[in-house]
């Protein structure tokens, strides 16, 4: 990223890996360093490689470029770099071709390969070729601190100012998806004005939430006796989550069931953590779990018992067979579910 920064750009790139927004923006990067305005219509191409046979884009990065320096040839769904099976009717493509080209490629063009796929097969000629002459970019979701100060580093090009609180914030809620959050931080960005600044409660008001997220606030209404609330938000979670109006609900109920069960899990194992003293760093490490969520999951916990936790997740459970089998409608099972958690509760001191 650097050295493309810079201005040093390579013959041959590949980018694998699942973060698609990461490499449309090194794409951008490298579009932006290796050709001027006045002459990309006529030196930047694309090709489907479940279309285009390999050879064809080669051909192309061979052709010297018109009216500028550089010419920059982007190929995506490269699945013939990794051990995935390809979809039928994917034309033959020459991999000898483009061995060779990799061996010898023209300093005029910049050639990108590009695979939606975690892994590349290491086993395979051209692979190894690839790694020996060409730039090879794992394009990864970030992890969490580098998570934080991405989106912070994006605020800024948006010319706001984001403090972490508001960017762990804006994670737990929208996700972690490069692409969503820049979305997210456009919108809050625009709200909050040149020179603004996005607040926690910016986040709050304005993000769009996952459901996941509202699971936990859903589960903080219940933690706090706040029962009617609960059942309140479980119908508009019914609302925010569906398609169409005759679609309505269609799913829903089981898809929270099984997200309330996975919370509640969550919540005994962090009790059975509290006692030792972990932080809710060290429990989000140990659990998987993002650290916000462990900081919510922690004081959370503090208002069940574990007796109370064991036995709201053998209810979920029953109520999973119950709907499943069609002893219970799915709403009606999780509206009665919610109503008789106050007598399952037992706050701890």
């Amino acid at each position: 990223m650097r050295d493309i920064k810079q201005g040093k750009i390579a013959p041959v790139y590949v980018l694998y890996g699942t973060e698609q927004y990461m490499m449309d923006e090194l794409v951008r990067l490298i579009e932006g360093k290796a050709l001027d305005e006045a002459s990309r219509d006529f030196n930047y191409s694309t090709y489907d490689l479940r279309e285009t046979p390999i050879q064809l884009a080669l051909q192309d990065a061979e052709t010297f470029p018109l009216m500028g320096e550089k010419r920059v040839v982007r190929a995506s769904h490269a699945v013939f770099l990794t051990g995935a099976k390809p979809p039928s009717g994917v034309p033959e493509h020459d991999l000898d071709a483009l061995t060779a080209y990799i061996s010898n490629p023209p300093d005029y063009s910049v050639l990108i390969l590009e695979v939606a796929q975690d892994k590349l097969d290491e086993r395979k000629k051209v692979v190894k070729a690839l790694k020996k002459d060409s730039i090879v970019v794992e394009c990864v979701p970030l992890k969490e601190a580098a998570l934080i100060e991405w989106v912070i580093r994006q605020a800024k090009r948006y010319n706001v100012v984001m403090e972490p609180a508001a960017a762990e914030l804006l994670i737990m809620m929208s996700g972690t998806q490069l692409r969503q959050l820049d979305k997210e931080i456009e919108k809050m960005a625009v709200y909050a004005g040149e020179d603004g600044e996005i607040t926690e409660q910016t986040v709050e008001a304005l993000a769009t939430r996952e459901l996941e997220h509202d699971i936990f606030r859903l589960i903080d209404k219940i933690a706090r006796l706040q029962i009617e609330d609960a059942v309140r938000m479980y119908y508009d979670l019914q609302r925010l989550n569906v398609g169409s109006s005759e679609t309505k609900g269609e799913g829903e109920p089981l898809k929270i069931l099984t997200l309330l069960a996975r919370h509640f899990r969550i919540l005994l194992q962090v009790k059975a953590l509290q006692p030792h003293g972990y932080s809710p760093q060290q429990m989000a490490s140990m659990l998987g779990i993002h650290p916000y969520a462990a900081k919510l999951a922690n004081e959370q916990a503090r208002a069940f018992s574990e007796k109370a936790l064991k036995g709201i997740l053998h209810r979920l459970a029953e109520e999973d067979v119950r709907i499943k089998t069609g002893q219970i409608d799915k709403v009606f099972a999780l509206e009665l579910f919610i109503l008789g958690l106050k007598d399952m509760m037992h706050p701890t001191p």
